[in-house]
């Protein structure tokens, strides 16, 4: 695969997502274990599990809240990878809703013990070089040069109407291009 975007030659700043992107859940095991309720994979149509299921934000904030704490099952290359580019100097910025359940420090505590690489916790209001998410609303809210949908069964209904989100199906794809 080759980028159709060129970056400046300097070091790069990228913006990591954790869920979906880094570290991957079970959602129809965790659906199943909270709710007591049977869902595939192909039934979480969205991001917002709370329209997924019908249910309030606040039910799907409680869930979460007993799952973001555990060990992560990492998505293959995603450690690799930012091992490899923590060690070129690039700048890895961590951009995931978990702060609103761990707060930073408790994030960068998580992050840490996980042996996660990452130089910094960002807000999403910075500009980056490279931004990769399973959101496309994260995505395209943010200042980013790339923005890397990475595919979910969540997103592959996305439209990418304005042509700016670049798809990639695993971390194999994004090293390819961007190392």
């Amino acid at each position: 695969m080759e980028c159709p975007y060129k970056l400046e030659p300097r070091l790069r700043r990228i913006c990591v997502d954790i869920d979906g992107v880094i570290a991957e859940y079970d959602f129809p095991k965790i659906v199943k274990n909270f709710f007591g309720v049977d869902i595939s994979p192909a039934m979480i149509f969205a991001y917002d599990l709370a329209d997924v299921l019908g249910v309030s934000p606040h039910i799907i904030n409680t869930m979460f809240q007993e799952q973001v704490y555990g060990k992560p099952d990492f998505i293959p290359g995603a450690i690799g990878t930012l091992k490899a580019w923590k060690s070129m100097g690039y700048e890895l910025i961590i951009y995931s809703n978990r702060v609103n359940y761990m707060g930073e420090f408790g994030l960068a505590k998580w992050l840490i013990e996980y042996r996660i690489p990452f130089s910094g916790i960002g807000n999403g209001h910075e500009r980056y070089d490279i931004h990769i998410d399973d959101s496309p609303s994260k995505l395209m809210a943010t200042d980013s040069v790339i923005k890397l949908l990475y595919t979910q069964p969540w997103n592959t209904r996305c439209h990418n109407i304005t042509g700016k989100l670049m798809r990639v199906n695993n971390w194999k794809e994004i090293k390819d291009v961007y190392s």
